[in-house]
């Protein structure tokens, strides 16, 4: 079995394991209180009962703690070695129970007095459950670096198991206290199982407390304190040896004693990690001991069934050997099984025979029906491993596929600072020159070269933003303004691919504005690829027409062409993702992923885009319709783009990038601040000490002192506490953000920043 399943990191469960616990311990506490009144009740008085419970527990918790170890050497977990000392101990102090139990393995104790037993029974299960709330504890601790010791580390664990075996099997043989009187219990020694019943109650909310149950091997864990739990109680409520409440604590003793065994063997085998020799060894061993225990269960029906449905109990057990460890384990139950069955219900002479018709008939009808258990158990064990390795291949490429993510996020991450480091001079040179040049023509020209570079740096913020454009999530920045200005910066965008082909572009609005609610960037980006599909898909020396008008309350856009057209029937699929109609032609081109885009984008405006065509050859028409918004909404905000603030600062600009910081420091100089510039952090502060500035705008990325730490040293003075400091950068992600703030930053832009909310910021 591999030892990484459970390895240093806990592994959480699936949501079947989480109902599997649910349902089993809710069947636990069913069956301890469907029980309980009849715990007093006269049972089946055989000491060989104690043989059968005792090598069923004796077989399963040593098999457990041989797992247990194998992987506490493969992981180095605390909490499996205690685990396996406690099984361990569990199983030793069963060998040793058996010995002193009268009648059992010898008409008198093999050592001690008739007292032993029961105190040995008592140290038993009150040294398990203190083993077991030492594992929990255990829970949140981190596994040690250093494992090259832990073999023996294991080692010297189990000695001290076997020697606190030795020694508590010494000290109760000495033992002069009353733990027995008859066939009942002492007062004291009921008092010892309770305190027992405490501990493991105790370790139970410990687990809940420390929400362990995250972690799977604690909550078989958990199962395994329940099943305690219910058994202790049985056998405190039961009034005596050979009991109903006694047979049924046994009985469950066996089943909790196999069930972390069940699940090392079952849960986390798969057909890949095929047995090792110990888990091998383990599944015959868990086959064993599920046998005895549906043995137990028989020999504790007997007063209602006689000597009737001998076999009953067996196919259970059969199931649970094939499920957990395959073929052999499974015929070994069903032969084991049998043999115990013969000689217990079906032999007249002790041994194993079969006589009669009769009992030949009984035995093919046994073997039939546990060949097809066998069978059906086995293709179905068989389809849940194969089901747990394309789980975890697949659990291993989305895992892939995350650090994939990751690294891309990490490179457009750095990439879109170093596209946004030379947009901002180049924006704020734009300014400059428009500031200094009043000739209509060139103001013209700066502001279509500034709608460019706001296109731009909106689409460089969209490589930070792919992974909410895949699922769906792709941000907007909705105001109202006029479908003007959305044509104005589409056709910008669109002309040199129109030009190329030789196209006319014809553009025809109305004479009144129309103004809606949206994103101008991504508006614009929906209309400009259509005008680009138009130009791309219609032959040389076109016509594209691109037509404005209003519609009741909608405003349309309408971009038509006289190219290649669409067939009607596929008027729908040029919406779908990845698709192009005919990629043999030579205007094809792309992922089909514009008007996949295109339609997204017009939907999360609250419109409706649609495709028209009288089909291949007569040209294509797309249609965007839009709600109207009121253009007073509108005014208001152009109104407070245009005030200028009043206030003047002393600023202090602080930029590596020697172009950027001289042009911003030239820009608010032309407002009328005193400014001056540094392009590193100790000169940015030397500078403070004499500034003293009201306003900074500080890059975070730079040699030697970052800006963070520029503005920390500045908030620490007496002046720098008041000051406004601006994070001015090319890094835009939230974490920038939420470090900028826990720097002391009042206010976080990406480059290139928008000039007229620098004005604001610097005027206060």
């Amino acid at each position: 079995m591999a030892t990484d399943v459970l390895g240093a990191e806990p592994r959480a469960p699936t949501p079947t394991q989480l109902r599997s616990f649910a349902l089993l311990s809710l069947l636990y506490i069913a069956t301890t209180a469907a029980v309980i009144p009849f715990a007093s009740e006269p049972g089946p008085a055989d000491p060989n009962i104690v043989v059968v419970y005792g090598i069923g527990i004796l077989v399963a918790d040593l098999c457990t703690a041989g797992l247990l170890g194998t992987l506490y050497l493969g992981s180095g977990r605390t909490a499996l070695l205690l685990l396996t000392c406690a099984y361990l101990f569990g199983g030793l102090m069963a060998g040793a129970h058996m010995a002193t139990f009268p009648g059992a393995l010898y008409d008198r104790p093999l050592f001690g007095s008739h007292q032993t037993v029961a105190w040995l029974f008592l140290a038993w299960r009150l040294g398990a459950a203190l083993l077991f709330l030492a594992a929990v504890t255990q829970a949140a601790r981190r596994v040690p670096p250093q494992t090259s010791r832990l073999a023996l580390r294991l080692f010297a664990g189990c000695l001290l198991t076997l020697s606190a075996v030795v020694v508590t099997c010494s000290l109760a043989a000495e033992l002069l206290l009353e733990g027995l009187f008859g066939e009942r219990f002492s007062a004291l020694a009921t008092q010892v199982q309770w305190v027992a019943v405490a501990v493991y109650v105790a370790a139970l909310a410990l687990i809940w407390r420390r929400r362990a149950f995250d972690d799977v091997l604690y909550l078989w864990l958990g199962l395994v304190l329940v099943a305690s739990i219910a058994d202790l109680t049985l056998s405190n409520l039961s009034g005596g040896r050979y009991t109903i409440g006694w047979h049924a604590s046994r009985a469950n003793f066996v089943v909790s004693a196999c069930l972390l065994l069940a699940f090392l063997l079952g849960d986390l085998a798969t057909e890949e990690r095929r047995l090792t020799r110990p888990s091998k060894f383990a599944a015959y061993g868990g086959a064993v001991a599920v046998t005895l225990g549906a043995i137990l269960l028989r020999w504790f029906l007997d007063p209602w069934l006689g000597t009737g449905l001998v076999f009953v109990t067996l196919y259970g057990a059969v199931a649970i050997s094939v499920w957990f460890g395959g073929l052999g384990p499974a015929v070994l139950s069903m032969v084991l099984g049998y043999a115990i069955v013969n000689v217990r219900y079906i032999s007249p002479d002790g041994g194993v025979s079969i006589t009669g018709t009769e009992q030949h008939i009984a035995l093919a009808l046994f073997t039939l029906s546990c060949s097809l258990i066998i069978v059906l158990g086995e293709a179905m064990r068989r389809a849940r491993d194969r089901y747990r390795v394309s789980e975890a291949a697949l659990i291993d490429r989305a895992r892939e596929l995350q650090r994939a993510d990751a690294n891309k996020s990490r490179f457009l991450a750095v990439l879109s600072h170093e596209l946004r480091n030379p947009l901002a001079p180049l924006r704020t040179g734009l300014w400059l020159l428009k500031m200094k040049n009043a000739d209509a023509a060139v103001t013209e020209t700066h502001d279509m070269m500034e709608r460019q570079i706001a296109q731009m740096a909106r689409l460089i913020d969209d490589l930070l933003d792919v992974s909410r454009i895949d699922r769906g999530k792709l941000e907007l920045r909705p105001e109202v303004i006029a479908l003007d200005a959305v044509l104005r910066t589409a056709v910008d965008t669109a002309r040199p691919n129109i030009d190329a082909q030789g196209h006319e572009l014809v553009v025809r609005a109305p004479s009144e504005p129309l103004h809606v609610e949206v994103d101008l960037v991504r508006l614009a980006q929906v209309v400009s690829n259509l005008l680009n599909n138009a130009a791309k898909f219609t032959p040389p020396n076109g016509r594209v027409e691109l037509k404005v008008e209003r519609e009741d309350d909608k405003a349309l856009i309408r971009v038509a062409d006289n190219g290649v057209g669409i067939a009607p029937d596929r008027l729908e699929e040029v919406f779908e993702m990845f698709v192009q109609l005919d990629s043999s032609k030579p205007q094809a081109g792309g992922l089909g992923l514009g008007l996949t885009l295109a339609r997204s984008i017009v939907r999360r405006h609250g419109g409706e885009i649609v495709a028209r065509s009288d089909g291949p050859g007569k040209g294509a028409e797309f249609i965007v319709r839009l709600p109207l918004a009121q253009a007073a909404a509108a005014e208001k905000a152009e109104s407070r783009a245009e005030e200028t603030p009043a206030a003047r600062r002393r600023v202090l600009v602080v930029d590596d990038n020697v172009d950027a910081a001289q042009t911003l420091a030239a820009y608010l100089r032309l407002l009328g601040h005193r400014v001056e510039s540094a392009v590193d952090g100790e000169a940015a502060l030397r500078i403070a000490e004499v500034l003293r500035p009201e306003v900074a705008f500080i890059d975070l990325n730079m040699p030697r002192m970052d800006g963070v730490e520029v503005a920390r040293r500045l908030r620490v003075t007496s002046w720098g506490r008041s000051a406004r400091l601006v994070a001015l950068t090319g890094m835009g992600q939230q974490s920038d953000i939420a470090r900028t703030r826990d720097a002391g930053f009042d206010e976080h832009l990406t480059k290139p920043a928008d000039l007229e909310r620098v004005s604001h910021l610097a005027a206060g």
